[in-house]
């Protein structure tokens, strides 16, 4: 019989799936029989739309996240076993829409056009893919733009006690990039609905909603959208970096993470460790944190930049999950309830905030004028707190105290109104060279609130070319000077303002 010709016999592809069937359902942890050979993280379809993930086993079945509706789960259920990640749609569409954990809107608008699916779980890119971070990433906080600048692809940390202004500086970072060409990710764990509705019309009230996704998981959805919750928006901004995007991602916030992590790692029966987390948390949390960077041509060119937010008790940094994150972290930006109740905004502890890398991207003009206000800074708060003692001040202790007032009224900031890096400098080279000094305070809180208008009407091309150059070059120099004393003449005309 000669078989050398075409078969006419049709060729079958053979898929193989491995089939289970639930045992019982406590809370969102499904335990599934007859899945002897399922590997972690895989996806199981538990019939209804409701999928699954193999979070771990015990001695004689297998437990699944459940991702879906659990009232529709039932016992001696079939469960089929996929062999594939846990993947997400994503896509420029998304952009200016809300999304929960698997991608699908929650803004009551219409359904998403994905351009792709992506696996939530990804090994961050290695060493050898990574470039150089040589970028500043302006924030539109003056302080940290000049005392703790970031740099497209870091990691920086905001710590701080309940209601000190953490989101604050997340959402006026998201406002800041308008017009530079980035992708913001607000990223909701954890937090109220009220909170997650104040944090979008703050967006939709500046038009940031044009370049920014929002993914929300927030504290009445389950502990397990909760935890892959930011790993999702990692993701979607994986997404924009292999096509040579900036991104900056708003992580709101780490803390309520690490809870529904321990939550969810209880319910599997995991054994408990410090303060109750699983033995874990740290891998878990560096798994995420690792995946920001700047990257190289090879995989896109893109960067990826983390703002994540901790909450601590009574300013305690010690915490395990605070001293965990800032361990693993580029540097941190602290907020203190004792700075805050003396009304300085935002409330930022210049003593225990940095930033690692930032500095080497800073520009010029920021990193000279910026150089000392950290000395300062200390030197105001500890002769502050010695002359609450006296009854007499030195000479010396009052010019302290009188630089270090002007400094705090320069740097004072309303919430979500960011500056540009022009703006910054302004203020930091008026502080520099004492154009203020001695001026009564409402004077100098009118300087700061009008000077660039001011620039604006008198010398309109002074603020672009500052954005542009971000250096103080002696032309520029000169222009300021001469703007500077132009206004405190027209404002304050019985003071000499000659340097």
């Amino acid at each position: 019989m000669n078989n050398s010709g075409a078969s006419h016999i049709p060729l079958f592809r053979i898929r193989i799936q491995e089939k289970g069937h639930i045992k019982d359902v406590r809370d969102i942890i499904a335990r599934v029989d007859g899945m002897a050979t399922c590997l972690n993280g895989q996806i199981v379809k538990m019939g209804d739309g409701i999928r699954g993930i193999v979070m771990g086993y015990d001695a004689d079945s297998v437990l699944v996240l459940v991702m879906g509706d659990v009232g529709k789960l039932r016992i001696g259920k079939d469960v089929v076993g996929i062999s594939e990640p846990f993947t997400i749609p994503v896509g420029d569409n998304f952009i200016g829409r809300m999304v929960d954990t698997q991608g699908e809107p929650c803004d009551q608008g219409d359904k998403i056009e994905a351009a792709a699916d992506m696996p939530v779980f990804r090994i961050s890119p290695p060493l050898m893919y990574r470039a150089t971070v040589d970028e500043f990433m302006p924030v539109g906080t003056k302080m940290i733009d000049a005392v703790i600048p970031i740099a497209k692809g870091q990691r920086q940390l905001i710590l701080g006690d309940r209601l000190t202004g953490k989101t604050v500086i997340g959402l006026d970072a998201i406002l800041n990039q308008r017009d530079r060409d980035v992708v913001c990710i607000y990223c909701c764990v954890g937090k109220s609905v009220s909170s997650l509705e104040k944090a979008v019309s703050i967006l939709k009230e500046h038009n940031a909603l044009e370049y920014t996704i929002v993914m929300v998981a927030t504290d009445n959805a389950p502990v397990g959208e909760q935890y892959i919750m930011p790993y999702a928006a990692a993701t979607m901004g994986e997404y924009f970096t292999a096509r040579g995007r900036d991104v900056l991602v708003i992580f709101d916030d780490l803390t309520k993470h690490a809870w529904a992590y321990r939550e969810l790692s209880l319910l599997l029966e995991r054994p408990p460790g410090r303060e109750a987390y699983p033995g874990d948390i740290f891998y878990v949390q560096t798994q995420l944190m690792e995946r920001a960077g700047r990257f190289s041509y090879e995989v896109g060119g893109g960067s990826m930049t983390f703002l994540g937010i901790a909450e601590t008790l009574q300013g305690d940094m010690t915490g395990y999950i605070p001293s965990n994150l800032a361990s693993m972290c580029d540097g941190q930006i602290v907020l203190s309830t004792t700075v805050f109740t003396e009304g300085l905004r935002p409330a930022i502890d210049f003593g225990l905030s940095l930033s690692i890398i930032g500095g080497r991207v800073q520009p010029p003009a920021l990193k000279e004028l910026g150089s000392h206000l950290r000395a300062d800074y200390a030197r105001y708060v500890e002769v502050q707190r010695l002359v609450k003692l006296q009854s007499v001040v030195a000479a010396d202790a009052q010019a302290i105290l009188d630089k270090g007032q002007v400094m705090m009224t320069l740097l004072q900031q309303e919430q979500h109104n960011p500056t540009g890096v022009a703006e910054s400098i302004i203020m930091l080279y008026t502080l520099r060279e004492g154009f203020v000094q001695g001026l009564d305070a409402s004077i100098q809180r009118a300087f700061r609130d009008e000077i660039c208008d001011y620039i604006m009407m008198h010398d309109n091309t002074l603020i672009e070319e500052l954005e542009v150059r971000l250096e103080l070059t002696p032309q520029i120099v000169k222009r300021v000077d001469k703007v500077i004393k132009s206004y405190l003449s027209d404002k304050v005309p019985a003071v000499s303002v000659d340097q």
